[in-house]
């Protein structure tokens, strides 16, 4: 029970989870949404989204964002990492970057097939480069 220590955070990120991504908007409570991402460990997530989504633009407006990844089973675990934002067109690498994505939560065939029948035209990645963490063991 406690904080986790970096390579023990970093391991936990490895794994296969659903994130939650929030960002802040005006006049209202944050905007928060279930998110695939991948990992570099100690360095940045990446998230893939439509472009022209609420939470896209969310985050060019906003420059900023938290996530939050936990385990449901015991020990119960969670990570929290806030920091800013990058929004880029994934332009030429949209099929490449969804297999890659997809496969990590739906194994290669169907990653590959996910990947394949994907119609977003502006699909963007989002890079969040985390200033501040939580790592924590609860029980």
């Amino acid at each position: 029970m406690g904080m986790m220590s970096d390579e023990e955070r970093d391991a936990f990120l490895g794994e296969r989870r659903v994130g939650v991504l929030a960002m802040s908007r005006d006049e209202a409570g944050p905007l928060l949404a279930p998110i695939w991402y991948q990992y570099a460990p100690g360095v940045a997530f990446r998230i893939c989204m439509g472009g022209s989504t609420a939470k896209a633009a969310r985050l060019r407006a906003e420059g900023r964002a938290s996530i939050c990844v936990q385990a449901e089973d015991r020990p119960y675990r969670y990570v929290t990492a806030e920091g800013p934002v990058t929004v880029e067109p994934l332009g030429d690498a949209t099929v490449e970057t969804i297999r890659s994505m997809a496969s990590r939560y739906l194994g290669a065939a169907a990653g590959a097939a996910y990947a394949e029948s994907f119609s977003t035209p502006d699909e963007v990645v989002v890079t969040l480069v985390p200033e501040r963490w939580r790592a924590e063991v609860i029980g």
